[in-house]
């Protein structure tokens, strides 16, 4: 849903399409600026000031309420037609639209009337966002004005069905401006409630950071909520019911030629019968080091006290105090009979802060408790915090990780390790917890010990599933991530993703054990996409693996192999990391960009049509050396210290990404990624962002399209074209092997050996020489764009 403002020289794209006129001011298609003493308002006439999103799943059947609030901020009056671009399947008879509780009559075009509207508005405005809608059916009310100064608010209801593929529901709504939008949408809030989805399982966004409270086996709540954004795609969401105690759904993607990505998302149920719960073997490690005197004991002790209330019943556990030497609250791990959680926060209570910091010797002492209990598949987890880096006993991290997987038993171990401050060694906790199956997590100074352990402990608090493995017979699968897989946790959701050579059907399965017992799940039924498929799914795989590859760098140092795949994936997918900041721009283009300060650009020859100059840091490095140089500075930094947190938090957020998240300077739409260059001028003073695609070579042959042309629109045609194009009127796009240099102007500059000038086209439908203000110029509108009168 795209928001069109026509007025002077400004066309401003929000998440509908609300198609305005000055009605004073307008003559001919564009309409002329404000008198003098009547300067247009900063980031346009028209501002969203709220664009809330509450939908109903009941079942198969979304029920969508839509409330925007548009605020005019010229000093003359503003009229305007609503145009609404249909979802698939929408229910048209259950389509209203109320302007300030006034309910507004409206019109449903079928696609193909819908079509000539969206080609004359990309014609004549220059704007390519409406092509992804070509297909889809289109409603439009009447005129409605909004007064200088004045606000409106628009309300909008309509019903869809949701089609069930793979497995999974689909709920889509349109959001994305970003790339169009002149303002920000001030607020914006989406809110979907599940209602009748018994054995629901799966909960996925690709999109967007989403909270999920699932209040119910069969209902949840999604959604989430910004400020002074504007949008970077349209809000998807995926869910999934099963009978089975576990979810488990394939998404999938397989470009031409190339081995396809899957996302594999298994998902327990959130009621779990006691005797499907796992019993596990746990073990609290606290520092008590002299640095841990005062707060930081009071809160570790609190977060002791928690996860002792909260063990479920047949754990067994332990704790143990550190610092120059070990104190164990027992000698052996303990049931939770009535009386070990009252002897436990006895001994919590007596912990005192003092001497160094033995590291080595609590590693070893967890995991002694740990030997001697058979190869039997109950889980062991060891929570291990510390503040300090280790002072006493072995202090070598190297020594440190050997020991502790020389001492390792034969049996399912996994450590987690928190960090205290930023006086830790990062390097050390995030390779023990890596070697050992678990993770890292840092607690900063301004942050609660208590509440960052007892957030985590509610994740892991209800195993279902230990000693996960998955099998899709008849496939062949590899580079997956995470490796080793996770325990599956009541109410969370494990995602995995892999590469895969050849699609077809499959029956996936799934295995572990719950109390000693093997549990098998199988899902027949599941496919892998020959072609085609979700893009996404691509994109959130090279994103961990560029977190895998950046954590191996870290530990054993930077070489070409590593770099050069990391600078494959970061260019391919669109992927913009701390380490590979520079690589938002292509370093090819000869002529000089001007760019905003967030981006730096290295332009580079082939291609014509902008102006500027490029940002001096980056003008004669290739990307190749500048990436080099920021991953071996990554290699060097210090083990602790506030930046080395940071740095390790920022390659766990891509290790385990959930989503790929969208970077600045770079788009990946289709399967395609595009580099954000600069801004080309137009004759009429207007600028426009110019997008490359990063298949793009010199070498290749470069076929000019005029935005706008009957070439331009034979492109369009393609459903999957089409949404390339949208990104911008300045363009390079690559398909098969041949660069498409779109742009808007009828010559594009400074390339004459080998862009030839662009022929000006005979426009289909043009205003009037004359036309009179007000009523005349918007009855010439609904003419040119085939409105009802």
């Amino acid at each position: 849903m795209k928001l069109k403002l026509y007025t002077t020289s400004v066309c401003l794209s929000f998440c509908l399409l609300f198609l305005l006129v000055p009605v004073a001011f307008a003559q001919g298609f564009v309409p002329e600026p404000p008198p003098e003493d009547m300067p247009p308002a900063i980031g346009g006439p028209i501002r969203i000031e709220l664009h809330s999103v509450d939908a109903v799943v009941d079942a198969q059947v979304a029920t969508v309420h839509v409330t925007q609030i548009f605020r005019n901020l010229a000093d003359w009056q503003i009229e305007g037609t609503y145009i609404f671009p249909l979802p698939e399947n929408a229910a048209v008879g259950d389509f209203q639209m109320t302007v300030d509780g006034q309910v507004l009559e409206g019109e449903v075009m079928d696609s193909e009337r819908a079509r000539r509207i969206y080609e004359n508005i990309v014609r004549q405005r220059r704007d390519p966002a409406l092509l992804e809608y070509l297909g889809h059916n289109l409603f439009q009310t009447s005129v409605f004005p909004i007064p200088p100064g004045e606000t409106r608010k628009l309300e909008l209801t309509y019903t869809q069905v949701l089609d069930l593929q793979g497995g999974l529901y689909n709920f889509r709504y349109p959001l994305q401006t970003r790339q169009y939008a002149t303002a920000p949408v001030q607020n914006l809030a989406v809110r979907v409630e599940l209602r009748n989805q018994p054995g629901l399982r799966t909960l996925y966004s690709p999109s967007h950071n989403v909270s999920i409270d699932r209040i119910g086996d069969d209902a949840a709540l999604v959604g989430f909520e910004v400020s002074n954004v504007q949008p970077e795609r349209d809000f998807d969401l995926y869910f999934g019911v099963s009978k089975e105690a576990v979810g488990l759904n394939l998404l999938s993607y397989k470009p031409s030629g190339e081995d396809g990505f899957f996302l594999l998302l298994a998902s327990p149920g959130i009621d779990v019968a006691a005797d499907e719960v796992v019993q596990r073997d746990l073990i609290l490690v606290m520092d008590i080091s002299g640095s841990m005197e005062g707060t930081k004991l009071a809160q570790a002790k609190q977060a002791a006290h928690f996860l002792i209330d909260n063990l479920n019943p047949g754990d067994r556990f332990n704790m143990i105090g550190f610092s120059t030497g070990v104190k164990l609250w027992e000698e052996q791990l303990q049931k939770g009979t009535s009386e070990s959680p009252a002897s436990a926060h006895r001994f919590i209570d007596s912990l005192k802060a003092a001497g160094s910091t033995d590291i080595n010797r609590a590693v070893l002492e967890a995991l002694g408790q740990l030997q001697g209990k058979g190869n039997v598949p109950r889980p062991a987890y060891i929570l291990f915090m510390t503040d300090g880096l280790p002072t006493q006993g072995v202090t070598e991290s190297d020594r440190i990780v050997a020991n502790a997987l020389l001492n390792t038993p034969k049996r399912s171990v996994r450590l987690f390790t928190f960090g205290v401050g930023y006086d830790v060694d990062t390097d050390l906790l995030d390779t023990l917890s890596s070697e050992l199956g678990g993770r890292s997590s840092y607690v900063k100074p301004d942050e609660r010990i208590d509440e960052v352990l007892g957030d985590f402990y509610d994740q892991i608090s209800t195993p279902v599933l230990a000693n996960v493995s998955i099998e899709l017979p008849g496939m062949r699968v590899d580079d997956t991530y995470p490796y080793p897989l996770p325990d599956l946790f009541a109410g969370e959701q494990l995602v995995v993703a892999g590469r895969y050579r050849q699609g077809g059907d499959t029956a996936v399965t799934l295995r572990g054990y719950v109390n000693g017992q093997e549990r098998s799940f199988s899902y027949p039924g599941q496919r892998l996409v020959s072609a085609g498929g979700e893009p996404l799914v691509a994109r959130l795989w090279a994103t961990r693996k560029i977190g895998a590859l950046l954590d191996q760098v870290r530990r054993q140092g930077p070489n070409d192999e590593l770099i050069d795949t990391i600078v494959n994936l970061s260019t391919t997918y669109g992927i913009v990391t701390p380490y590979t900041s520079y690589l938002v721009l292509e370093p090819e283009f000869r002529d000089q960009v001007a760019i905003e300060p967030r981006v730096r650009a290295t332009p580079a020859p082939g291609i014509g049509g902008f102006d500027g100059a490029a940002a001096p840091e980056a003008a004669e490095a290739p990307k190749e050396v500048v990436v080099t140089v920021e991953v071996e500075m990554m290699a060097a930094e210090p083990a602790s210290g506030e930046r080395a947190v940071s740095s390790s938090e920022a390659r766990s957020a891509l290790r385990e990404a959930d989503r790929a998240v969208e970077s600045q300077g770079t788009r990946y739409v289709g399967g395609k990624s595009f580099s954000f260059q600069g801004m080309v001028t137009r004759p009429d003073g207007t600028a426009s962002e110019f997008w490359v695609d990063h298949a793009y070579k010199t070498s290749m042959p470069v076929q000019p399209v005029l935005f706008g042309s009957e070439a331009y629109f034979e492109l369009a045609a393609e459903p999957d074209v089409a949404q390339w194009l949208a990104i911008s009127p300045e363009l390079v796009l690559v398909i098969d092997d041949t660069a498409y240099r779109i742009s808007s102007q009828e010559t594009i500059a400074d390339q004459p050996h080998t862009i030839s000038p662009l022929p000006t086209p005979t426009p289909e439908v043009g205003p009037p020489s004359t036309t009179p203000a007000g009523t005349g110029f918007l009855d010439w509108l609904r003419r040119l764009f085939g409105l009802p009168g």
